[in-house]
Formats: structure tokens, C-alpha cells, sequence
């Protein structure tokens, strides 16, 4: 695991080391344990190095090929790095160490990008030199779970793990694109491909970039397309059994380390499912979970500790309280971009509590949109079936909801849902999908920043329609749109992001190539039902964590903003909305805001909605 760095000039002006070495420093927290650089010319690459595995000088990079014509700087795991090194040095590769690393000189070498790409399972992104052809290619894996950007202008092009780095790039500072917030205000991120900084871009998931490094021409390929697997046995047993063995096997890869592990638990489906098999393969693993000091909304470690017990495992607990709401900058900061998501407040006292204990854990990320674990998954398309029945009455609905109390239930608040319901009955698939997805309405961003477009429908259209033309059924749908927006660019981007602050790594076993691709490929009725979703995790569960752990119903990892924000601690971040950089910088409207405070104040929850611009307004106090 590292962070990687490079600069590529097609003008005649070399790149120095003390450029790169300046990248290098500003992510020494992705890698306090090594540094190194290779410059020539007009190409240099860098990286930090966070030893996990061959933590000895054998795992130095940059790494090279047996006459150095190939080197690569690496951000990642490999974890069939041993079968691909057996396959390699039957072939003749002699490899200097036991990095997972090496093996993608040597790959590159013997099969050519495409197809050493082919080969590989697990995270990463990397820059691969062939100093013979002169080329720079960069890849990111295919789910997008390690984070790569690039930074392009008519001289030059510099990437990084992350955005700070290409501010030392010799370009300048970075600068905000405020054309960001509309979507922000939609979605609570900025999705991919786009960044919050003009000039900076995301590298897409599953696709390499070849760099001309003597005329800065650039090509881009796609080398991974998420499709699911044909799943011809649909008995019970059979898928059941099927997901014993692929989950099982993902969990014993992702434990590979050199250093101390863990996993995080938070006591629902998908954490107690890596704990189960993870004790599997060893000594049962330390685990960490997240507790509120000062209510128990959302407070699952009753459940988490039940869980560890059960299963032989020494089990952490980390209390956040409501004064936390106000140490948002350190977090801001960590992330780069604004995200709405008050889920980053307690991953991030989790993640600097298991840096204290272990250097890797293994987190339950993805297991909702590989096994269908969201309520919309089966809302979705019943609402699609009967929409010619519901849109007349949509009406009615809409009434019904009005006169439905505002105080939320947690985070299934009952009015709000069926307020979404109402709206959405008389829009198309995408549409109704950003529906829910809807941090403001229409009003009240027109409010906030006044009218505009903000990009999301055209973007959200082109999805569903890829999604269709590779023959999706509508669960299979969501779960596609699912992968491309709110896991990669909230759910994954924060888990990188924040882990890597503390210099911990994050493994997400559920994001298995042929565990996800099983995953998409199961039908609908065997991951979905009303009362229950994830319904083969469910049943491949109860024999090892019970009928009251494993028919749980599923409970998000959000923090009780509304009680948050009602607070006295939090009267200074309230405070701040209306005359903070929100205000100064990004032009938000003070009314509109104070309009929203003046709500949830008088007893209506809009919690989630001041988290997104408390968020919001840190970010531009730190960046705008």
C-alpha cells in the first residue's frame, strides 16, 4: 500500500527530483515507511511506501525488471500475487524480493499491459515506465477501490493518489470548480469523472491510460466491464454453498500480510460475515467497533459485541460523542472534496482507534450492492411495475405524506420516504433513482445557489442506458449505477481517503471480481424480498451467527445529526452556515440557510441536510 506520484513534460523542461520530492511529502501519511523516486528527462514517477508486504528493502520501489528497462510505482494489493509469480518464473523471470509489486514488471514484460491486466486480482493503481518505448501507462482496478488523479495542461501531465500532490506539480495552486455544488446539493459528492478543482480528473475505474512521453499524446482503454456472472443452478443450496466458497476464498486472500490485522464489525451482515470466515485462517483477528457516547442511534456494538463473542474474537469499542460534529476539518481534509455523507465522522475516530492496534482491516464495503442489500433494490422496481396504477394517485400520496409527522425514525424516516415515493412515481428509471439519492429538493436549491442546470441527468441517463444494453434486469440495474456512483465516489473514496490519514489499510473482500460478478448474475427473488434483503447471505449466516444476528435488519452507519445538531457544542458550526466561506465563497444564500436552521431548530429533522452544507462550508474554508 502507497501513495504514487509522477510528472510527464513534452516541452523540453526536465523534471527535478526536488518536484517530485515535494509530491512525495505532501502524502507521507499514505506512506511514512519508505520514499523513492526515478527521474529522466521529462518523466519522473514517485511513491511513499506503507510496507505490508516483504516489508524488507526488496519491497522498495520504484521496482524494476531484470535490466531496468520497465519500472512501476504501485498503490495497492495484489492477492494472487503468488500464483502469478509461480506462473512467471516457470517462464524465466528472476524476481529480487517477495512484493506483489514485482510481479508487474514482470507481467508487463511476459503478456503486455492488456493482458497482464487481465490476470490481476485486487486494488490498485500504478504507473508502469517502459523506458525502451517511451511510455507512461497508468491503470486503476476495475472497481476503483484505490483512488488515481491526473492533472493535464498544454505542457504537461501529473497524477497522484491524491489531489494535493498535483499542487506541487509546478502548475499552481489548485483552483475550485463551482459548477461542483448544484450536483454536490443532489448527491452529496462529485462524481467521477470530475473533480471539485478545474483541471483535475479522475481516472476511471478499469481502464489504463498510455502516455506518449515524447509528445504528451494520450490514449485511454477500457480493460474491465462490470457484467454478471451466468448463474445456471438457482437452488438454494447451490447458491448458498457457491457463496460459501467464493466469500471464503476472497476473506483468505484479503488476510495476506506481513503486519498486524483486523476487521472492522459493526455487528450487521456483512462485517460479521468477513469475522466468520476470517477465523477460518488463523488466530481469530482483533476486531473494532464504533459506539455513541451520547445516544444510541444508530449504535450497533451491542450487536457487534455479541457477534465477537460468538465467534472467539477480542472486540474494540470506540465511543464518538457530540462534541466530534465540530472536528470536521481534519476530515475535510483528509477527503479533498466535499462529501455529504455524516458517516465520515465515526469511520474516521474508528480508523484512528485500529491504527493504534493493527496496520490492516478488512472492511464490509460493498457487500450491499454485490448481494443486494438496499431497500430500494426491491422498491425500485415494484414501483416501475405499478406506475401506470400509482401515477394518477400520485396526488393523494403527496397529501398523505404532508400530514405525516417530521420527526425522523433514525435513518428509515418513514414521512421521508414516502414523501420521495410521491415525487418519484411519475419520472423515468433515472430519474427516479437521483430522486431518492436527493439531499434538497429542486426549491430548495434553487434557494441556496439560485438556478441552473447541474449535469447529474445526462450523466445518470448514459448509465442506465449502458446498463440496459448489457441486458440488466431492474435490480441488476441498480446495482450496476450502484458500483459506478455512491460506492466509488462516496463509499470507497472516504474508506481510502480517511484509512490511509491514519496510515491504515482497508481491504474490502466483498469486492471480489468473481464474487461481485456472482453477485450481479443472482436473481432478483434470491437477494431481495419485502421484509428482508441479501436473502443467500442471510441463509448462508444463521448456522454460525444465530436467527437474531443473521435476520437482522439492515441499519446504515450514520450518526444522530439531528440530535447533533440541536446541541449547545454545536452552536458555533450552526453559526458558521450563515457567514462562513459557504457564504463568502461559493455565494450560498444566508437566508436560505438560516431558513433550514430556523426548521430543524422548531423540531422538523433536516440534520442531514446542515451536515451537507456544515460540510460543505469547512471544505471551502479549507480549498476555496
Amino acid at each position: 500500500m502507497c501513495g504514487i506520484v509522477g510528472i510527464v513534460r513534452w516541452d523540453g523542461t526536465p523534471v527535478r527530483e526536488d518536484e517530485l520530492a515535494a509530491m512525495t511529502k505532501s502524502i507521507v501519511h499514505r506512506g511514512p515507511d519508505d520514499d523513492g523516486v526515478l527521474v529522466e528527462g521529462g518523466c519522473g514517477i514517485g511513491m511513499r511506501r506503507l510496507s505490508i508486504i516483504d516489508v524488507s528493502s526488496g519491497g522498495h520501489q520504484p521496482m524494476f525488471n531484470e535490466d531496468e528497462s520497465v519500472a512501476v510505482v504501485f498503490n495497492g494489493e495484489l492477492y494472487n500475487h503468488r500464483d502469478l509469480r509461480s506462473r512467471l518464473v516457470v517462464e524465466g523471470h528472476r524476481f529480487r524480493g517477495n512484493s506483489d509489486t514485482e510481479v508487474l514488471v514482470h507481467g508487463y514484460e511476459q503478456l503486455g499491459l492488456p493482458g497482464m491486466l487481465a490476470h490481476l486480482e485486487g486494488m490498485y493503481a500504478f504507473a508502469l515506465l517502459d523506458r525502451k518505448r517511451r511510455r507512461l501507462f497508468l491503470a486503476r482496478d476495475g472497481f476503483g477501490i484505490k483512488p488515481l488523479y491526473v492533472r493535464r495542461t498544454a505542457q504537461q501531465l501529473s497524477f497522484g493518489s491524491e489531489m494535493r500532490a498535483l499542487a506541487r506539480d509546478g502548475q499552481g495552486a489548485l483552483s475550485v470548480d463551482h459548477a461542483f455544488t448544484r450536483t454536490y446539493l443532489r448527491l452529496g459528492y462529485v462524481p467521477s469523472p470530475n473533480t471539485a478543482f478545474l483541471g483535475i480528473e479522475k481516472v476511471r475505474p478499469g481502464t489504463f491510460w498510455e502516455i506518449d512521453l515524447d509528445t504528451g499524446e494520450v490514449r485511454v482503454e477500457q480493460f474491465y466491464r462490470l457484467t454478471p456472472a451466468v448463474v445456471d443452478d438457482t437452488r438454494w443450496e447451490t447458491l448458498v454453498e457457491r457463496l460459501r466458497e467464493l466469500l471464503n476464498a476472497s476473506v483468505r486472500r484479503h488476510l495476506l500480510a506481513d503486519v498486524p490485522t483486523g476487521l472492522f464489525l459493526s455487528g450487521g451482515l456483512d462485517s460479521s460475515a468477513l469475522v466468520v470466515f476470517a477465523n477460518h485462517h488463523g488466530a481469530p483477528p482483533k476486531t473494532f467497533s464504533m459506539g455513541f457516547s451520547s445516544s444510541d442511534q444508530g449504535d450497533e456494538t451491542l450487536f457487534a459485541a455479541e457477534v465477537a463473542k460468538r465467534a472467539g474474537n477480542e472486540n474494540v469499542r470506540i465511543d464518538l460523542g457530540p462534541a466530534n460534529l465540530g472536528d470536521l476539518d481534519p476530515i475535510i481534509d483528509a477527503l479533498e472534496e466535499p462529501l455529504a455523507d455524516s458517516a465520515v465522522l465515526p469511520l474516521w475516530y474508528l480508523c484512528v482507534g485500529t491504527a493504534t492496534h493493527v496496520k490492516v482491516a478488512l472492511s464490509g464495503e460493498g457487500g450491499d450492492e454485490v448481494l443486494g442489500g438496499y431497500a430500494r433494490y426491491f422498491w425500485g422496481p415494484v414501483v416501475e411495475d405499478l406506475r401506470p396504477m400509482l401515477a394518477p394517485r400520485a396526488a393523494n400520496l403527496r397529501d398523505l405524506t404532508a400530514h405525516m409527522p417530521s420527526r425522523s425514525f433514525g435513518p428509515f424516516n418513514v414521512a421521508r420516504r414516502a414523501a420521495k415515493l410521491a415525487d418519484s412515481i411519475g419520472l423515468s428509471e433515472p430519474a427516479r433513482y437521483l430522486a431518492w439519492f436527493d439531499i434538497f429538493t429542486g426549491d430548495e436549491r434553487r434557494r441556496l445557489v439560485g438556478d441552473g442546470g447541474d449535469g447529474a441527468t445526462l450523466r445518470y441517463n448514459s448509465m442506465f442506458s449502458d446498463a440496459r444494453e448489457l441486458g440488466l434486469d431492474p435490480v441488476q440495474r441498480l446495482q450496476y449505477v450502484d458500483f459506478r456512483t455512491m460506492l466509488l465516489d462516496n463509499l470507497l473514496m472516504k474508506a481510502d481517503k480517511i484509512s490511509m490519514a491514519q496510515s491504515l489499510e482497508v481491504r474490502v473482500p466483498f469486492l471480489d471480481r468473481a464474487l461481485v460478478e456472482f453477485g450481479l448474475g443472482l436473481p432478483a427473488r434470491q437477494k431481495i424480498g419485502l421484509m428482508r434483503n441479501k436473502r443467500v447471505l442471510r441463509k448462508l449466516l444463521e448456522p454460525h451467527l444465530g436467527v437474531r444476528i443473521a435476520r437482522r435488519p439492515k441499519r446504515g452507519f450514520e450518526i444522530p445529526v439531528d440530535r447533533w445538531f440541536r446541541e449547545p457544542d454545536t452552536a458555533p458550526l450552526r453559526a458558521e452556515l450563515t457567514s462562513g466561506a459557504l457564504v463568502k465563497e461559493l455565494g450560498f444564500s444566508p437566508p436560505a440557510i438560516q431558513g433550514l436552521l430556523d426548521r430543524h431548530l422548531a423540531g422538523e429533522d433536516v440534520g442531514r441536510k446542515l451536515f451537507a452544507l456544515a460540510a460543505l462550508d469547512r471544505w471551502a474554508h479549507r480549498f476555496a
